[in-house]
């Protein structure tokens, strides 16, 4: 039986140079690649003009950097790699994200996308609908890492976020997180038998608009309220 390819993209800022050496929040997707070919020496990026990509694989692994700026229009450029590299089951596809919603030093990996109606026309909700656009499924692998500094009490937009400096010791955090994430990455795409010490947290498909049975009348409102907030934001 032949092993099927399993792809990793990670999504940034657009890449105008083939060496990058200041990497922004925004890029961070594309520092957790360079993370893993450093450490399972995947040898040198190359770059294919026919999917606007730097690509490298290793023993049915493929890494995959889009020089293509993260948008709400990404999804026909990583169906475009994805018929390039004849994939035709996205389950074996991790899509990497930078996420402004979640703190720096930390990550998830999602097993499911939910677009969240409540919130509107969000640049996490157009993004998801146009890559379930193109890829037409929802059964692939997204992960998030955290590139909001919490310490900070200045708002920034997405772009804004994503063009910031890494701070040296928010790269420290950022590294910590990648051995963290490693560990998933071991279990699943590797198929080894790596011991994990850590939980891994996975979104949980909820039905967060019923209604709790478990609670007296007089909470269960308030309960059904918070659960709402909780699972918009989380």
């Amino acid at each position: 039986m032949i092993e099927k390819n399993k792809i990793l993209i990670g999504l940034g800022n657009e890449i105008k140079n083939k060496i990058v050496s200041n990497f922004k929040k925004g890029d961070v997707g594309r520092m957790y690649l360079d993370f893993l070919n450093d450490k399972y020496k995947y040898g040198a990026w190359i770059y294919l003009s026919n999917i606007k990509s730097y690509i490298c694989e290793k023993n049915n692994i493929i890494l995959v950097k889009p020089i293509n700026q993260i948008n709400t229009q990404i999804g026909g450029t990583i169906k475009n790699i994805l018929n390039y590299l004849k994939c035709e089951d996205t389950n074996n596809v991790c899509i990497i994200i930078p996420d402004i919603y979640r703190p720096i030093g930390k990550y998830k990996y999602k097993n499911y996308i939910k677009i969240h109606e409540k919130i509107g026309p969000d640049f996490y909700n157009l993004l998801n609908i146009d890559i379930l656009k193109n890829l037409n499924n929802k059964n692939y692998l997204q992960l998030c890492f955290g590139t909001n500094n919490l310490q900070n009490e200045k708002i920034l937009t997405v772009h804004t976020n994503f063009q910031d400096d890494i701070k040296e010791n928010e790269h420290k955090m950022f590294l910590n997180t990648f051995k963290l994430a490693d560990e998933y990455f071991n279990k699943i795409f590797l198929n080894s038998n790596y011991i994990s010490t850590n939980y891994i947290h996975f979104k949980k498909k909820y039905p967060a608009m019923e209604q709790q049975k478990n609670f007296k009348i007089s909470t269960s409102k308030r309960r059904y309220i918070l659960d709402i907030y909780k699972h918009i934001y989380k």
